[in-house]
């Protein structure tokens, strides 16, 4: 009898943990001064390299575990909460950070070595052995302000390490498809066919690579802008926030220039985070619908990518979440049509890996929406839609 209590209180016991291991816990995080939401918040658990972010409306859910959660923005104070206070409390607030000056670094902060020097020390500073993250990716498009094309999907991105030299030391690869609603555009009112959602332009899948690898977008930037305007805007014992803009800059017929934020560590002196915004003047390309050969032009005005990083185990800076957008106009029948693209790669989990299977693997030369099979759906919640993405899924 006592035999089969033990065995009983066992399975009860395995039943109980089980379902603590999988519960979810609904979050909120909100600025401390405004109550405002905010977006993009890194809920994350150390010690498993593993997390999830919050949407537009400052929510998100997480698996609860036997861990300490740190919550972090670049903007913000970090937080860390106890693992036993996490069941019991499901809003949080991030204290913006204080803008502090100090007059040594000022003085002697140069940006250009200080880019150099992360190049020069990139292989210490980055996590520099095999791995592979589990990403979401979103891609958004938005026409006169209203949702076009909503993509949700999860991405398993291998590489040999954070240091880019070939296409064949990475593989990105498909997993569930969360979202996959791409509606017209309807600007060509008076041709419906020629409203595909490829007319309205997406981002490269190999400019968003040489993006995201840190490497070799610094030598890309550095060769561009060999002289930077900067301010400091903060230096406190921990970080140096710089600003920075270029000087315009005529390629064929149109002008361009950078302006952006960069956020160094101040005690590795590594980047980790870069914002970079490139203006564009008169880079209209003028084209012709395929049907009826009627003339249309396609303005871009601007693109804005922004890396963060944050450390792993082996106390190197890994990538924990990525943005590339832009703003574009469409001129058809003399109505200008304003647009917006964003790709979102957010890095939920974090293993390190040696070999990956040659399974799934995303076509690199295609954007990423033109990867996706159209019959394979599922529904996990890793990054929570927004309401008004909701609205639009839901009238699809």
């Amino acid at each position: 009898m006592m035999n089969k209590i033990k065995k009983y209180l066992s399975i009860l016991i395995l039943l109980n943990s089980i379902v603590l291991y999988s519960q979810n816990n609904e979050i909120f995080i909100l600025d401390s001064e405004t109550k405002l939401p905010i977006e993009t918040v890194n809920i994350y658990y150390p010690a498993i390299q593993e997390g999830t972010f919050t949407n537009a409306d400052g929510e998100a859910t997480i698996n609860i575990r036997d861990y300490d959660l740190k919550i972090s923005h670049i903007a913000y104070q970090e937080r860390i909460i106890n693992s036993k206070e996490l069941p019991n409390s499901n809003t949080f607030y991030l204290t913006p950070k204080s803008v502090i000056l100090d007059e040594v670094i000022v003085s002697s902060f140069n940006l250009t070595k200080a880019l150099q020097y992360v190049l020069e020390n990139y292989e210490s500073l980055y996590e520099n052995q095999p791995f592979e993250k589990e990403c979401n990716f979103k891609e958004i498009l938005s026409i006169d302000n209203k949702l076009k094309r909503l993509i949700v999907t999860k991405v398993n991105w291998w590489s040999r390490s954070y240091n880019y030299s070939h296409l064949r030391d990475l593989k990105l690869r498909l997993g569930a498809i969360d979202f996959n609603v791409n509606n017209p555009m309807d600007i060509f009112t008076d041709i419906p066919k020629e409203n595909i959602p490829s007319n309205s332009g997406f981002i490269d899948t190999k400019n968003l690579i040489n993006t995201i690898y840190l490497n070799v977008f610094l030598i890309n930037f550095i060769k561009t802008n060999p002289k930077l305007d900067f301010i400091i805007e903060n230096s406190s014992v921990n970080e140096t926030t710089v600003s920075f803009t270029t000087e315009w800059k005529k390629r064929y017929t149109y002008s361009f220039r950078s302006k952006g934020k960069i956020i160094f560590d101040n005690e590795t002196k590594a980047i980790i985070s870069f914002t970079n915004e490139v203006e564009n003047k008169d880079r209209i390309i003028k084209s012709y619908t395929s049907r009826g050969n009627k003339e249309f032009s396609y303005e871009t005005i601007n693109s804005i990518s922004a890396l963060n990083f944050q450390k792993n185990k082996n106390n190197k800076w890994a990538v924990n979440s990525f943005q590339v957008s832009a703003d574009f106009n469409i001129t058809y029948n003399d109505v200008k049509h304003n647009g917006n693209i964003k790709n979102n790669l957010y890095v939920l989990k974090n293993t390190q890996i040696e070999k990956v299977k040659n399974v799934g693997l995303i076509n690199l030369s295609k954007p990423i929406y033109q990867n996706l099979p159209k019959d394979i759906v599922t529904h996990s919640n890793s990054i929570l839609l927004s309401n008004d993405e909701r609205n639009f899924i839901e009238e699809k």
